[in-house]
């Protein structure tokens, strides 16, 4: 892993828009101070404005996304790119991940990418990182902390924890020492002791109701993205899809682009 990470960081590394993010939180009230100073806790801070957008994995199936514009109008997509399973043979990349990208990338769609994590695969990070390439324009890359890191897992809650550290600190290096977001639920992070060192990661929660406030872990006062539906049916998706709130405007989603 040292020498992995090593060669990581001699790799082109892109930058959030820290001007845009800065200018979005302040004029919210929303600038906290990381426990080191950086990076900035990038969190929407704007309850009078959420923006609609929906998330497909490998079971989106065929997508004519022109259709999912012309009926559904999400102003960003974000993509599985990478599942992790608990071992090799049992973890395996998106084979639509390119074409879905391509096809946002035409639209001029604003997306992002997120690898399904498993606590038992320490080192599959690289993969993800392989089948995603970090692009100028891109939403900050996603962790998704899901059932596999509840109190089902065999492996003792530290180990978990020490885990999505080290997965944070590899991501991490390939958008300049920006943080990756977390996709996570109440439950999940409460069975993982509800550790408050990720908070500087822009939390993507998952609560599903489409109305009121989401459940939040106590690590976090505020949501970036909110999953509020899941398994979703039609609208030009063959599969599924699920639909989403970014807590701000189009506008200040752009504060969580990637850029040169």
């Amino acid at each position: 892993m040292p020498g992995y990470l090593s060669r990581l960081c001699q790799m082109p590394t892109l930058r959030i828009n820290r001007r845009s993010l800065i200018k979005h939180l302040c004029a919210s009230g929303g600038l906290l101070a990381a426990p080191w100073g950086w990076p900035l806790r990038a969190f929407a801070q704007n309850p009078g404005s959420r923006t609609f957008g929906i998330d497909v994995s490998i079971w989106g199936g065929e997508i004519d996304w022109h259709d999912v514009v012309a009926k559904l109008n999400p102003r960003f997509v974000f993509v599985q790119a990478y599942h992790m399973g608990k071992d090799e043979a049992s973890s395996y990349a998106n084979p639509r991940f390119a074409n879905y990208r391509r096809a946002l990338q035409r639209l001029e769609l604003l997306h992002g990418a997120y690898l399904r994590c498993h606590a038992n695969a320490e080192t599959l990070i690289r993969k993800f990182l392989a089948v995603y390439s970090p692009q100028i324009g891109d939403i900050l890359p996603t962790l998704d902390i899901e059932e596999d890191y509840d109190n089902r897992c065999s492996l003792p809650v530290q180990k978990r924890v020490n885990q999505i550290e080290e997965m944070i600190q590899l991501v991490s290096t390939r958008i300049s020492g920006h943080k990756p977001m977390i996709y996570t639920k109440a439950r999940v992070w409460s069975e993982l002791g509800n550790p408050p060192q990720f908070a500087d990661c822009p939390l993507w929660v998952v609560d599903y109701h489409p109305t009121g406030e989401p459940t939040l872990p106590p690590a976090w006062s505020r949501f970036s993205f909110w999953q509020y539906a899941e398994n979703l049916h039609g609208n030009g998706v063959q599969g599924t899809y699920d639909s989403d709130y970014f807590n701000g405007s189009e506008e200040d989603l752009r504060a969580y682009l990637l850029q040169q």
